[in-house]
């Protein structure tokens, strides 16, 4: 290259190399996943991941561990030999050295969705942020049917302890038993609480919190804020971050767009009005929404979030499962589903004492995303 003989050509050229250089080292950066983005808060897009699966008894099954590791969340087994996902004991079967389930139960306890593509036998797996595909061999058979489901964060979980055949074949894997949890790592962790205000348990979950000194994040229904609207300004003026879970908690999918707008715009209506806060997330009832609904909330000024981590408390399992499930998965960036329920209530206390101990901060969706 010629050298440059003027001094401002020499200056605006290194100026235009060094702007150059950043953009490049930064969209590496978002590209990878590991980086939050600066400026407007935006939800940052993991790459696609392609894998294989195979269909049994018109089933499409997929690889446990790849599949949830793509999307955070931990897979491991204890002394029985239990398949565990996100702390969920899960049936599997054992082929070709890799451990499989059918995909329609894996994704619920990813916080995740799915569809099947008939044409290239191809499921979806999509949590908003990264789709995973996974493709059967072709020439077998396909699975056929709708995969939506109607029930809030189901489990796809069983307790069923899994063959000694597969315990035999888990045994062989070159793969470690159970991570241990070193009391020294730090992270981040985001309580979520969903379906509130409500009358009693609301306000108490904000004073346990308050008694910890640590934040937590709480999506409203719109209606019930306008039941409530005292509590939720409680939650307001202790400092969490507060969502939009819809107005009357229908599920969105099943609505017209104008309907869906409806939900949406009437809830962030209720909740600035109770509380002067405009709602920056949206958390659609039952995890159920689609490009159009989350395009819909954007608009409204709310980020569509899931999460990646959930005990089942809406079920009822026991104070003490709903712990386990939680500090036995927990990582770092986890976004925990819970809700305004007694058995959460009452599993609060130690379970806060728990993580914090574990060396985990608990703080709102703010500090995480």
């Amino acid at each position: 290259m010629a050298r440059i003989k003027y001094g401002k050509t020499s200056i605006i050229i290194a100026i235009a190399l060094f702007i150059f250089s950043f953009t490049q080292i930064s969209a590496g950066a978002f590209s990878s996943g590991d980086t939050k983005p600066l400026g407007e808060l935006t939800i940052v897009r993991y790459e696609d991941i392609h894998l294989r699966g195979f269909i049994l008894d018109d089933i499409m099954m997929v690889p446990v561990r790849p599949v949830a590791e793509a999307f955070k969340a931990t897979v491991h087994w204890n002394p029985k030999g239990q398949t565990l996902v996100n702390g969920y004991i899960v049936d599997i079967v054992i082929r070709w050295d890799q451990a499989w389930m059918p995909a329609r139960d894996l994704v619920p306890i990813l916080g995740c969705w799915y569809t099947w593509d008939q044409n290239t036998r191809t499921v979806k797996i999509s949590n908003g942020f990264r789709d995973v595909y996974v493709q059967a061999p072709l020439g077998i058979p396909y699975p056929v049917g709708d995969s939506d489901g109607g029930s809030e964060a189901p489990t796809g979980a069983s307790e069923t302890i899994v063959t000694e055949e597969s315990v035999q074949a888990l045994k062989n894997e070159r793969i470690s038993r159970i991570p241990e949890k070193d009391p020294r790592s730090k992270g981040k962790v985001a309580l979520t609480f969903d379906d509130g205000p409500d009358s009693v348990i609301t306000g108490k979950i904000v004073d346990i919190l308050a008694k910890y000194q640590v934040k937590a994040s709480f999506f409203f229904v719109g209606g019930r804020v306008i039941d409530y609207a005292n509590v939720a300004k409680k939650v307001a003026k202790a400092g969490h971050d507060i969502g939009n879970h819809s107005y009357s908690h229908k599920n969105l999918r099943d609505l017209d767009i104008e309907e869906v707008r409806e939900e949406i715009k009437r809830a962030q209506d209720a909740i600035k009005s109770a509380t002067g806060v405009i709602p920056r997330w949206f958390r659609p009832p039952y995890g159920s929404y689609n490009d159009e609904i989350k395009a819909i909330a954007k608009e409204e000024g709310a980020l569509t979030v899931l999460w990646n981590l959930t005990p089942d408390d809406w079920r009822n399992p026991g104070e003490a499962v709903i712990r386990e499930r939680i500090t036995s998965s927990v990582k770092d960036g986890s976004i925990v589903l819970l809700h305004v329920k007694e058995q959460t209530l009452g599993a609060l206390p130690r379970l806060i004492e728990e993580l914090t101990d574990m060396g985990y901060e608990l703080v709102g969706l703010s500090e995480i995303m």
